[in-house]
């Protein structure tokens, strides 16, 4: 069930899992990095429901306090994260030195381990490792990024069920598309209405993006472009849900039949992501799936020339929480994962379909996260 109370108990539960690797390690602290923007805040997220929108935070956690503190550099962005955080409020700061106040409350946590863990280590200017490592001297720093990602990499049931209502949220935003779009209509309007959609049910970041020349590179158009009668539009959106977790969506938009070639083209890929799909399983590889997709595009007939994007990659309150195809095609897939799949096959001449959607991994194979079922990947507009 998708409420505060349940969120905060939740969040709860995280924490246990994660002090039981704090303790397994033994750090007596952890300093996770954030950063306004989306991709820099997921792990403080995890742990606190903190959102920012700019700029540095810290969050320390102690090995056995269950509450972490937020170190914020923005008082405004302070006072935001107390009206949703999951931590007490109280433990939301905006001291004049946020490295220095975080240093602090680190070493009086690990105060007996001497040993801190860093999340986030990589995120990290060389001015703040200069700045924790003076300050954290005689301490010894432990990167647990690969630890803590590990814990969230696994969705808990109401991450699952957030994610669930995200993809019907994305999927209905399709149909604002539909409802906006007619021949003449500036691409920016209908895109803009499609997000306007998005945002009221409580999102707050995101985007949208098209490709119109039969590519699979997406991006915003020019401002002033308008749709035309024989366009082809492969239409993505990418926006976190009310709770902040990720999703991508995808669909091919006409106002005209597609050509026989498109058409076949489109069938391709939406064999590959219904082979990959199969293979992301408990126990698979991630270069399982990467397969799947370059094999079925080669058994129709297609020349397949190399990879745009990865495959798919873990999502959850950053874009990619973890592993992806490209980076690491070796991991194993462990149940209750969640992938945002795009198969990054492309052809002769950069020819291809971006077809994004989101399957939550099971033993037997894996689940879509949404209602965008066959019949949505291709839909017929009015030409107004």
């Amino acid at each position: 069930m998708l409420t505060f109370a349940a969120f905060k108990r939740d969040v709860a539960r995280r924490i246990t899992r994660i002090q039981s690797m704090m303790a397994e390690q033994g750090l007596g602290a952890l300093i996770i990095i954030g950063s306004g923007g989306p991709g820099g805040f997921g792990a403080l997220r995890y742990i606190s429901n903190a959102h920012l929108w700019g700029g540095a935070a810290y969050g320390v956690l102690g090995a056995e306090d269950p509450n972490p503190w937020v170190e914020v550099w923005s008082s405004y962005q302070a006072v935001w994260t107390r009206n949703e955080t999951s931590t007490r409020p109280e433990r939301v700061e905006s001291p004049d030195d946020i490295v220095s106040r975080t240093a602090t409350l680190a070493k009086e946590y690990a105060a007996q381990s001497k040993r801190i863990g860093i999340v986030g280590m990589q995120k990290m200017s060389l001015g703040e490792y200069k700045a924790f490592s003076r300050l954290l001297e005689g301490f010894e720093l432990i990167d647990a990024t690969a630890s803590f990602n590990a814990i969230r990499q696994i969705k808990t049931m109401f991450e699952i069920e957030a994610l669930q209502q995200n993809g019907a949220i994305l999927d209905a935003s399709l149909d604002v598309f539909a409802e906006h779009a007619r021949i003449g209509a500036r691409y920016w309007d209908v895109c803009a209405a499609c997000e306007a959609f998005v945002k009221g049910k409580g999102a707050f970041w995101g985007r949208t993006k098209l490709s119109l020349d039969i590519t699979p590179f997406t991006v915003p158009t020019p401002k002033d472009l308008c749709m035309r009668e024989d366009d082809i539009i492969n239409f993505e959106i990418v926006y976190e849900s009310p709770w902040g977790y990720w999703l991508e969506m995808t669909t091919i938009f006409s106002f005209i039949e597609l050509p026989d070639d498109v058409q076949a083209l489109l069938d391709g890929y939406l064999m590959a992501v219904e082979n990959s799909s199969a293979a992301a399983k408990a126990g698979n590889t991630l270069r399982d799936i990467s397969e799947a997709n370059d094999q079925t595009l080669r058994s129709l007939g297609y020349p397949v020339v190399g990879k745009h994007t990865p495959d798919c990659h873990s999502t959850g309150l950053d874009g990619s929480d973890g592993p992806s195809s490209v980076a690491a095609p070796g991991f194993v897939l462990k149940p209750n994962m969640v992938l945002s799949f795009h198969p990054g096959t492309v052809l002769e001449h950069n020819r291809g379909f971006l077809i994004s959607d989101n399957f939550l991994v099971t033993e037997s194979g894996s689940v879509r996260l949404s209602p965008h079922t066959a019949d949505r990947y291709a839909i017929r507009l009015n030409r107004g």
